[in-house]
């Protein structure tokens, strides 16, 4: 007879063994020996190990699939957008699903079919639809099926290798629009409980869990090197698509490297897109900022255009006082991003480095000003705004 308790301790055992050699991990190049910097990586192992073990415990069995929250504030990884609210179900491609909702008052949403995350090496979108391409009924109710047999309405047809159905809500105003509530159920299994946990289940799911950890924490890091090694000096780069992103989304990026007494100024024209933002991307984790309690982005509806037509950001690591600023948190390095969906223009980007104290002059003469107590307000707001969505 198999010990389980044994094997369970053993599993244990290695779990923790894994997790202090990741720890390790974080001594060494290109991770930061000391300082708040080395706070932050291990606070941020530490998150991830939060979602590693909800996602392989809780919510990788497709027999019993539930949408887990990903990329919230408290846990990022690969570069996410602050103004999605992100789900994700685990599924088999050989059964049929329904996923139900409502979305009225939600903004937009893309629906993606794919085998998993990209530092598993799992790269595959194998279908993808927008809320726009869906047959939703006049109060916003709405179901979409996902199996390898046709159906008439909202479908999306198995893949094989998928394993993974994913769901990006786009909220550009975080104060009125809406996130919908989404189920999912396997139509062979409705009302039929989960078969209650083995040892080896627990087992492969600690073993699970610990790879996620360590691929991640390595794989985004080496990501952003990458990008330091690669993106142009305070400038961005025209947009693309990267391997394993959405094929809908196009990116553009860039490097700053900012003097405490510096700023960079962004310019551009509006796009013309159904949706567009940028934000920050730190170094060592890829996260996106505290985008909850700092403008460390902005989107569409919370940017400032001005009268000739053109945005200006100003990236600085202090508050300039104009209404598209971009919070660095204080880093002298990181990535900036910008994304856009829909695109049907692509405009040139114009970026220079200028004295901080010289920004005011370096903008319109009609450019707004923002007093400290404003910002204090809006950043109130933005804070409200993201905590509610996942009340």
């Amino acid at each position: 007879m198999i010990d389980d308790g044994a094997e369970i301790g053993t599993a244990w055992s290695a779990f923790c063994a894994r997790l202090a050699d990741a720890g390790a991990r974080l001594a060494a190049d290109p991770f930061p020996a000391a300082g708040a910097d080395r706070a932050r990586c291990v606070r941020h192992l530490l998150r991830q190990l939060v979602m590693a073990v909800q996602a392989e415990l809780e919510f990788s069995d497709p027999a019993n699939p539930m949408f887990h929250r990903y990329e919230e504030p408290w846990v990022q990884w690969g570069g996410p957008n602050p103004d999605n609210v992100y789900t994700r179900a685990a599924i088999n491609p050989a059964a049929t699903y329904r996923v139900r909702g409502n979305v009225a008052g939600v903004r937009s949403a893309l629906f993606s079919l794919v085998d998993g995350d990209m530092h598993l090496g799992r790269f595959g979108v194998f279908s993808e639809q927008s809320l726009a391409d869906l047959d939703v009924g006049p109060d916003g109710a709405f179901e979409l099926w996902i199996s390898p047999d046709h159906h008439d309405h909202n479908w999306f047809e198995s893949d094989p290798e998928a394993r993974m159905f994913l769901v990006r809500q786009y909220l550009c105003n975080w104060e009125s629009d809406r996130a919908a509530t989404l189920t999912i159920e396997p139509v062979d299994g409705r009302g039929v409980p989960p078969v209650a946990m083995t040892a080896p289940d627990l087992t492969d799911a600690l073993d699970r869990a610990a790879t996620w950890v360590e691929r991640s924490m390595e794989f985004w890091a080496m990501y952003v090197e990458k990008a330091r090694a690669t993106l142009p000096r305070n400038d961005v780069s025209p947009p693309a698509t990267p391997k394993g992103g959405a094929p809908s989304i196009a990116y553009g990026a860039g490097w700053w490297e900012l003097g405490a007494d510096e700023a960079l100024l962004v310019t551009t024209d509006v796009p013309d897109a159904d949706y567009w933002g940028w934000t920050v991307h730190h170094r060592f984790r890829l996260d996106s900022g505290d985008f909850a309690n700092r403008q460390t982005s902005l989107n569409m509806v919370q940017t400032h255009a001005d009268a000739d037509g053109r945005i200006r950001f100003v990236l600085a690591h202090d508050d300039p006082g104009v209404p598209n600023w971009i919070d660095t948190e204080h880093q002298r390095e990181g990535m900036l991003v910008y994304r856009s969906i829909g695109t049907r223009s692509r405009p040139t980007v114009e970026c220079r480095v200028v004295p901080l104290a010289a920004v005011r002059d370096a903008l319109p003469a009609d450019h707004p000003n923002v007093a400290p107590a404003d910002r204090r307000e809006q950043l109130a707001a933005r804070r409200a705004g993201v905590l509610a969505r996942y009340s």
